[in-house]
């Protein structure tokens, strides 16, 4: 009985090392040429785990099998040190000086609930005007003008003294009573723009803009992008059932796992579309917004080049910034420019929207 055990725990092991092995290479082959590779990109850091402590399980059972497990874990160092920021834990400053360039990024979903009375999305604008940070890029806004049921969040930023904004303007409506409703991203800024524009980065079922803004900060120019790439999409039509999202995950599991295979691919031709909007700009970039997509993905790497994630310079941690699905989904950056010096970064763990904003200090070098 023994043996048999050992030989199905040989072969449990040798199905795990070709498993995590996939996952290890999973920032380096693209969707396209292997369309599942976004699922072992989510999975990594829990198959990274079941190999470290079957490794240990194995020291009892086969001690060159464990050895075997260990060295294997080498190759998934890389996608670890992006997805786990190795920081001494510091408190954010909640003052920042003049030299200190303070950016949020946040998909707000909406602001949850636009009605003049409610608590969430006042609660939200509060939770921005209070760390005060000189630039705002929000993702997932409605913003209303005109309307007496709905609140404008421009003129509400506006009062916090964001007297600058950009819209992308990905969907545009006006009523027969002249209500204007916009949504996409957006820019806020309490620093002047000197520049401004939209860049389409995909017309599929949902039309998605790439913005930028100009601004001037400290005598330096600066250019700062934001965008939201296309959402998956999978509980669209659950938000009225009893059932839990991991009981949806599992009665559509099959339909789950077509989803991300599709969408990873249009990610893969939207982050083309950004990656050549950023290289083929001179000034200083700073890149922020939701990428559906976890750092040890084939899209986080490209779109990150040869910009700072500023959480890994200083952050702690995961990091996660979407919480409704696992506790491992860190998918909004701030990335910035190697001239910037990244001083401080932390994720808000406010749960209001469905996904937590992101705080970084920069100053330039």
């Amino acid at each position: 009985m023994k043996k048999i055990l050992r030989s199905v725990w040989i072969v449990y092991c040798i199905v795990l090392i070709a498993v995590f092995i996939t996952s290890s290479f999973t920032t380096f082959i693209s969707p396209a040429s292997f369309s599942y590779i976004s699922l072992f990109a989510i999975a990594f850091p829990y198959i990274f785990i079941l190999v470290l402590v079957s490794s240990i399980i194995s020291f009892y059972i086969k001690k060159r099998l464990a050895f075997i497990l260990l060295i294997c874990l080498l190759p998934g160092l890389y996608n670890l040190f992006h997805t786990i920021a190795f920081n001494f834990p510091v408190k954010f400053n909640a003052v920042k000086n003049d030299s200190t360039l303070r950016i949020m990024t946040w998909n707000v979903q909406d602001f949850v609930d636009l009605k003049p009375k409610s608590d969430t999305s006042f609660r939200m604008l509060q939770l921005i005007n209070q760390k005060n940070p000189y630039v705002v890029c929000i993702q997932e806004l409605t913003n209303v003008e005109g309307g007496i049921r709905r609140i404008s969040i421009r003129e509400k930023m506006d009062s916090f003294g964001y007297a600058y904004h950009f819209f992308s303007n990905d969907e545009v409506r006006i009523n027969k009573k002249n209500v204007v409703a916009i949504r996409g991203v957006a820019v806020f800024s309490k620093i002047p723009f000197t520049d401004s524009g939209r860049i389409n980065i995909t017309k599929s079922e949902t039309n998605e803009n790439l913005i930028y803004v100009d601004v001037n900060f400290n005598n330096k120019p600066l250019r700062i992008y934001t965008a939201h790439l296309a959402s998956f999409g999978l509980y669209k039509d659950t938000d009225n059932t009893a059932k839990d999202i991991y009981e949806i995950t599992y009665t559509r599991k099959r339909a789950i796992q077509y989803k991300l295979r599709d969408v990873e691919q249009l990610h893969e031709k939207e982050v083309a579309i950004i990656h050549a909007e950023i290289s083929n700009t001179s000034l200083p970039v700073v890149y922020c917004g939701d990428m559906n997509a976890v750092p040890s993905s084939y899209n986080y790497r490209t779109l990150k080049n040869d910009l700072q994630d500023a959480f890994l310079e200083k952050g702690f941690g995961i990091g996660v910034t979407f919480y409704k699905i696992a506790p491992t989904l860190r998918i909004d950056y701030c990335l910035a420019d190697k001239r910037f010096k990244v001083t401080n970064c932390m994720v808000i763990n406010q749960k209001l929207s469905d996904h937590y904003p992101v705080l970084t200090d920069m100053q330039w070098k």
